[in-house]
């Protein structure tokens, strides 16, 4: 007599899990990343595996956890890049040679290119920069240089290299006598491990911001925006198709290093060095740098301590998978935050945004951000709330520093406040073009008071103070 045999919907999708090519989800797409590279995802064997920021995922899906779905995602917007750009159907193993000759060529044209016009690529990286991340022109200085192929300067690099080159037991004999000295070593590791993954995201978008000004590249070459197209999108590619023990001994060598970024924080204001043998990757290292600045606000106080967290976690090895899960981890964070942030005039708020975000206590931060990366309400709310309070905050600093102008009884110069969350970066106050008299202001406050007074003509008062 036979049995009947019932197959539960958990079974099927276990099954059918195994069948496809668990843990990625290519879909019918032809394109797959490298075995090795698939396998450390599926294992967790990579710096930044199953953070606590990370939210939970149905298991019985593909994918089944936080990071094969970050890597699916990217890996299928680096391949659409790379045939928006090159007009490749597929990116197969056949197709991969006729690519690195696509990515030799342009690069040696773009360097031909720029090879004339470096002092104004260089110009307009910063002003781009400058101009998305809205930094005011006294917060930062910039150095940029365009420099040639190998001419990286790996001064403040070999350290990182050596590092890499520790022993096992010299590793575990550090970090021992680093949790010695404070507890909770561990997760402010796993703090700046997520912080680092935010700000290689976000210098990401640098590869391609060369679109928002394509008329001034135009008028160097017509054909820059394409070669500089050919040349990211294939750069980006070359992580997910490539052995990853061959991108490891690239980046540890010296060899794949196309760029560099350092800030000095002895100047005033700090100054961001970068280095890139391109326009795109000096844009790349200009945006990493000043987000850099910005979460170095999540760092413990105590310098030593955080020089035991920098060591630990700001390796090459991490720099690389960050730079491939990075970008889609940023995107979900952006796409939290409050709409009237993305308007020109309150851009600036961002930077303060990160910032704050930065300086949380590290499980209020992971809470937050487990919220923030799975999309719920409860996350985007709590941005607006922090939002709001920078927001009250700046205008509650515009008034007093109106009020500190013009108390007689107060010779003072108002100063930057230490706790404030960009520290040494002032925000910058528009008035929409309208113009201000002072005379006006002036009987205005003597009949009505300060109270009487806009935020527009507030921030005129603070303006004018510190000409």
């Amino acid at each position: 007599m036979s049995k009947n045999i019932r197959i539960s919907k958990n079974d099927i999708l276990k099954f059918k899990k195994k069948l496809r090519e668990a843990p990625i989800d290519y879909g019918d797409r032809p394109e797959r990343m490298d075995p090795s590279l698939q396998s450390k995802i599926a294992s967790g064997e990579f710096p930044g595996a199953d953070l606590p920021a990370y939210p939970n995922v149905d298991p019985n899906k593909l994918p089944s956890n936080f990071e094969e779905l970050v890597a699916s995602e990217r890996f299928k917007q680096v391949v659409e890049k790379v045939k928006n750009y090159t007009g490749v159907n597929e990116v197969t193993p056949n197709s991969f040679m006729q690519l690195q000759r696509m990515l030799m060529g342009s690069v040696q044209q773009i360097i031909q290119i720029e090879s004339q016009n470096k002092q104004k690529l260089e110009e307009l990286a910063v002003e781009i920069v400058k101009q998305e991340m809205a930094i005011p022109d006294n917060a930062l200085q910039f150095d940029a240089k365009i420099v040639g192929m190998g001419e990286i300067n790996m001064d403040g690099m070999q350290g990182q290299e050596e590092e890499e080159e520790e022993s096992e037991e010299q590793q575990m004999d550090a970090e021992e006598e680093a949790m010695d000295e404070f507890e909770d070593f561990d997760i402010e590791k796993q703090k700046r491990r997520f912080l680092n993954q935010l700000i290689q995201g976000a210098s990401k978008k640098g590869h391609y911001m060369f679109h928002l000004i394509e008329e001034e590249l135009n008028k160097i070459n017509p054909n820059l925006i394409n070669l500089y197209g050919v040349m990211m999108s294939i750069n980006d590619l070359v992580y997910w198709i490539m052995p990853d023990e061959t991108t490891m001994m690239m980046a540890q060598s010296g060899e794949g290093i196309a760029g560099k970024e350092e800030v000095d924080p002895t100047t005033d204001p700090p100054t961001i060095k970068v280095q890139g043998i391109t326009f795109p990757v000096l844009v790349h290292e200009l945006i990493k740098g000043v987000m850099e600045v910005l979460a170095t606000q999540g760092l413990p106080d105590d310098p030593n301590k955080a020089k035991r967290v920098m060591d630990a976690e700001d390796t090459l090895v991490a720099e690389v998978w960050d730079l491939r899960l990075g970008p889609v981890i940023w995107e979900k964070f952006r796409e939290s935050y409050p709409t009237e942030l993305m308007q020109d005039d309150k851009k600036e708020i961002q930077n303060y945004l990160f910032s704050e975000f930065a300086s949380m206590p590290a499980t209020d931060m992971f809470r937050l951000a487990k919220n923030i990366l799975s999309g719920s309400e409860e996350g985007q709310n709590e941005l607006k709330r922090i939002t709001q309070e920078i927001i009250d905050q700046i205008n509650k600093d515009d008034y007093e520093d109106g009020t500190d102008q013009y108390d007689d009884d107060d010779d003072t110069t108002p100063v930057v406040d230490g706790d404030d969350v960009l520290g040494s970066l002032d925000l910058p106050n528009n008035n929409g073009g309208e113009e201000f008299d002072m005379d006006t202001i002036l009987d205005k406050i003597g009949s009505s008071g300060m109270s009487s007074l806009s935020t527009e003509e507030l921030a005129f008062l603070r303006r004018q103070s510190k000409a």
